[in-house]
């Protein structure tokens, strides 16, 4: 062929190529290295004296999010991914207190934030129903392709009574400018979304809009506020409060396929995982022309007579670390098949038994002779044979690759090699390393790994399932309680997605619930006291409610329903049989509904060997049976908190409600009325007409009510002020305090 009908062709493609519709694009740089930040602080006075269930004085925070690292030069990247971060984490540290309502609270440093969640807890005084504040975040990475960059963050924060904030941030950044991208840079026509997302919510809650759910015709549809790429399509998550009472967080993904000419980007693919192709910066931090080994420790733990024995010689200890790989060439292999990188030894003398490996580097061209660019690591622990010419311990090994030992703590037990290998030595656990510079004394959490295809492991010993999980924990946990814990620690995931993320935990959380003392928790007082007459406003305060009327009491009933689930698969509640995992939701709801004090979580019971599958589908059902409890427990409490207050503006009204908090069987309720038909009150025809001339006057209602009897009392209630009279309700009322928190 000519070198003319050569071009011509050429020509001829590529007028095909620039015809077709987009595709997804190949890879246009190495993936932003990221490295995890970590804050770990425990405030109080009984934070390693008592269970979680029986605290009335600790503040923990655990923070594991995501930093960039390596040789990063992307200085925007950097400050925005860190912004976009610490708006989060300041957000899960004070968002009871309500720092939209009053701008002089608005942070943006997590340092003042922290020091703000700790002033919260003070306030809390101790109660026993707010005695223990826990705010968490990990983080997850959904996209690195090169050009964007998808991270995600997942909270939970407990700042007292019966209420917990759990809340998700997804966010894409564009690598090269370090933009975080908003909808508008993903798409033409945000409004051409808007019912594809509808659909999508409809088909992801399908059982809720089945039982008749419908969108609030008074807060129109809108799009999430979390939303990212991914390498599938464009994933949007929900919270529980941007779909007004559906219950829970709702998320799915949009393919690309379907936004079609709508998509304004070119749709990002997978990087390859294959392991050969693996970039060294994933892992390693680049020095040149070495790559720098993740730091991580090794803690050893003797038995009682190793460690006597130990002391007495006045003997050392040897921790052993080797890294090696399997070699692309064979010639490059040693006898047992592998290509040796480096070997360090480091000493412990005295009553030192933590070995800190840090700053260990190797060459890239050892690296490239590699097939996988993840390094293993081999720990092997004895004695340091100075009284004695043999090793005069037996100690458990570890085996892991540098992506799940980095920023990690193995501990590791040893016994006399006389002592009886019966399996006695204390089991492998890992935990995740303090941040630097931290003195807090608080228990390291344990660390879990996962890999992309789903398998879990922990200290490097790969488990099946959940129960083997379980199991494999509880050997650790058990050993920590028996040394002196007084605590069980807390648990973190690695490389985990969102959803394995949440089984692990609630796993973790079952173990807790077997585990820890069933000591009773201090009971709340329920009981109304006299009617208050402290008044925040004397012109806006109303009579309070009458109160309910003093009936014989009633035998409390349990703390929980009783849920079961046995080996073959059997589940009942409260000791009746129950069918489908449907049955048990509906059949569970209406049992709630009796609770004055709606719970938050049901406990399973298991017998015998039940299967993950099983019990993630039965906590699902529960979860969505307490969702629906309490859609319909507020419901009636707006019902009830509307109707007094439109007796006294005489008018019909609906409440565009702001907040709505619970402790208990207590409510407390911000809103603002509305007429029936949703348009705003005309206060100069109601007996407000003078305050609201002057100025003075709030278009706000505030208001306690109490469950009881099966039925909501409004106890008192305030329309147009700004200030809730907590100390008026609190002793009034005997309402926790806690309970106004979002309302100060």
């Amino acid at each position: 062929m000519s070198n003319l009908s050569i071009f011509l062709a050429s020509l001829f493609v590529l007028a095909l190529v620039s015809c077709q519709p987009k595709k997804q694009e190949l890879l246009v740089g190495a993936p932003v290295k990221l490295d995890t930040r970590s804050i770990q602080q425990n405030k109080g006075t009984d934070c390693d004296k008592q269970p979680d269930s029986l605290r009335t004085d600790c503040a923990i925070i655990d923070f594991s999010v995501p930093k960039l690292g390596g040789t990063a030069a992307q200085s925007t990247l950097t400050k925005s991914v860190d912004a976009w971060v610490d708006k989060f984490l300041v957000h899960l540290l004070i968002y009871s207190d309500y720092p939209e309502s009053n701008p002089a609270k608005a942070l943006t440093n997590v340092d003042a934030a922290i020091k703000r969640y700790h002033a919260i807890h003070d306030e809390a005084e101790g109660a026993a129903s707010a005695g223990q504040f826990k705010v968490m975040c990990t983080n997850g990475e959904m996209l690195n392709d090169g050009k964007y960059l998808t991270l995600m963050l997942d909270g939970y924060s407990f700042q007292g009574g019966n209420h917990h904030l759990e809340e998700v941030a997804i966010a894409t950044f564009d690598v090269k400018t370090g933009k975080q991208l908003t909808l508008a840079d993903l798409v033409n026509d945000t409004k051409t979304l808007l019912p594809i997302a509808q659909a999508k919510v409809e088909e992801t809650r399908a059982d809720a809009f089945n039982e008749g759910f419908e969108f609030d015709k008074e807060a129109p549809f809108a799009l999430p506020a979390s939303y990212g790429l991914t390498s599938d399509g464009l994933l949007m998550h929900y919270s529980p409060d941007e779909i007004y009472q559906l219950g829970g967080a709702t998320e799915f993904t949009v393919a690309y396929s379907e936004l079609g000419t709508n998509l304004k980007i070119t749709a990002p693919i997978a990087p390859a995982t294959d392991a050969a192709s693996t970039d060294a910066s994933d892992i390693y931090e680049v020095d040149g022309d070495s790559l720098v080994i993740p730091t991580f420790e090794i803690e050893v733990l003797e038995s009682a007579k190793a460690a006597a024995t130990m002391q007495k010689k006045k003997e050392t200890v040897i921790v052993f670390a080797g890294f090696a790989g399997e070699p692309i060439n064979p010639k490059d292999a040693d006898e047992i098949g592998e290509f040796a990188i480096l070997n360090k030894e480091i000493e412990l003398t005295g009553r030192n038994r933590i070995a800190r490996f840090e700053g260990l580097k190797f060459s890239k061209k050892q690296l490239d002779k590699l097939k996988d660019k993840d390094i293993r690591l081999l720990i092997n622990v004895y004695s340091g044979r100075k009284a004695s010419k043999d090793n005069l311990l037996s100690c458990n090994l570890v085996d892991a690759v540098a992506s799940q030992f980095g920023g990690k703590r193995y501990s590791l037990g040893c016994a006399l090699i006389e002592e009886s290998p019966d399996g006695s030595l204390p089991p492998v656990a890992s935990f995740a390393l303090p941040a630097d510079g931290s003195k807090s004394t608080a228990p390291l959490p344990l660390v879990v790994d996962c890999t992309e295809k789903g398998e879990i492991s922990f200290a490097g010993i790969p488990v099946k399932d959940m129960d083997e999980l379980k199991s494999t924990l509880r050997k650790s946990v058990s050993f920590l309680l028996k040394s002196g814990a007084k605590a069980m620690p807390e648990i973190q995931t690695q490389g985990c997605m969102m959803g394995m993320q949440g089984t692990i935990r609630d796993t973790y959380e079952e173990l807790k619930n077997e585990m820890q003392p069933t000591g009773k928790k201090p009971a709340e007082t329920n009981a109304p006291a006299e009617k208050s007459t402290g008044t925040a406003s004397p012109k806006t305060e109303t009579k309070p409610a009458a109160l309910p009327k003093t009936t014989k009491a009633k035998p409390a009933p349990p703390a929980y329903p009783t849920i079961t689930l046995n080996e073959k698969g059997d589940m009942t509640l409260d000791g009746k049989k129950v069918a489908t995992f449907e049955d048990l939701r509906k059949q569970l709801q209406p049992i709630l509904l009796t609770y004055d004090a709606i719970p938050d979580d049901v406990p399973i019971k298991t017998t015998g060997t039940t299967g993950m599958g099983t019990r993630a589908e039965m906590r699902t059902e529960i979860a969505d049976a307490i969702a629906g409890a309490k859609w319909l427990r507020k419901k009636a409490a707006l019902e009830a908190m509307s109707s007094s207050v439109g007796k006294k503006l005489e008018t019909a009204v609906q409440l565009e409600v702001g907040t709505y908090q619970t402790s208990g069987n207590f409510a407390f309720v911000d809103a603002r009325p509305k007429t029936a038909d949703g348009k705003a009150i005309d206060y100069t025809k109601t007996t407000y007409k003078d305050e609201f001339a002057k100025g003075k006057f709030a278009d706000r209602a505030l208001g306690l009510l109490q469950y009881a009897n099966g039925k909501w009392t409004v106890l008192a209630y305030n329309i147009g002020t700004n200030v809730v009279p907590v100390d008026a309700w609190v002793k009034g009322y005997k309402a926790p305090k806690s309970l106004f928190a979002k309302g100060k």
